[in-house]
């Protein structure tokens, strides 16, 4: 399985979602157009058997400064109507919201840190778009994934950050963390902070991780699908959400 993989710094990979996909037989390709400068999203789905968008600093309404943002929503359009699975992520789901009319917007402050069961590390946020189903709801910031189609997926929590991408982030932060978030480092958002199992990020990643992508296509749904009231972003409601929502492989 070739899944098209959309990174936007080179030290937000695919994490914790690498190795339950290279037991499912997919392989990850990325292109990286913010990166490196010959690098160009293809112009369809042909070729990839899904797509993955990963994070990134900038906003994603920002096409001006960065037209492969245009060409990323196209492309979710694509595998979308393909019944491919797509999984947006951070500001990977905030194309996806773009991509079917949903808003983008910055919040009043950021989100960032264990809040309080997954990575969360972005200063934008999005308006599910008509008609998707919502998943998962904030406190703070309410819209927290959403599902626009039959296997695709959107969701603002970097459920994919490891301990050390997560410290990476937060010791590398120039403006986020120093301003917003200036406590991060003392409290030492590390493998202590986020690898407890079954109650923090790992276990919560590795459940998500060991389902995408699909090893075999989802079912044509028979309508559109019933909408479905937010589960709450909290520990105790995360694997109940995950175990009703994730798509089922046909037999």
């Amino acid at each position: 399985m070739r899944v098209l993989l959309l990174q936007n710094h080179r030290n937000s990979g695919p994490g914790y979602l690498e190795e339950p996909a290279a037991r499912r037989g997919a392989r990850f390709l990325p292109c990286m157009p913010n990166i490196e400068a010959d690098h160009r999203l293809p112009a369809d789905d042909s070729g990839h058997d899904g797509f993955l968008l990963l994070g990134g600093a900038m906003h994603a309404g920002h096409v001006e400064a960065h037209p492969w943002l245009d060409a990323a929503a196209a492309l979710v359009r694509r595998f979308t109507e393909a019944e491919k699975p797509v999984l947006g992520i951070c500001l990977g789901a905030q194309i996806v919201a773009r991509a079917f009319g949903g808003r983008c917007y910055d919040l009043p402050a950021p989100e960032i840190g264990i809040v309080p069961l997954l990575a969360q590390f972005h200063s934008q946020t999005f308006d599910p778009p008509t008609g998707a189903t919502q998943l998962m709801a904030g406190q703070a910031v309410p819209n927290q994934a959403f599902r626009p189609g039959a296997a695709t997926y959107a969701f603002q929590p970097h459920f994919e950050a490891t301990p050390a991408m997560m410290t990476e982030w937060v010791s590398t932060s120039e403006a986020l963390v120093p301003v917003h978030a200036s406590d991060l480092p003392a409290r030492r958002i590390s493998s202590a902070s986020i690898t407890t199992p079954r109650t923090t990020s790992a276990a919560a990643s590795a459940a998500l991780g060991s389902t995408w992508p699909p090893s075999t296509p989802p079912r044509t749904p028979r309508g559109p699908p019933r909408p479905a009231a937010p589960r709450e972003f909290r520990p105790v409601n995360f694997f109940e959400f995950f175990s009703l929502t994730v798509p089922r492989n046909s037999a």
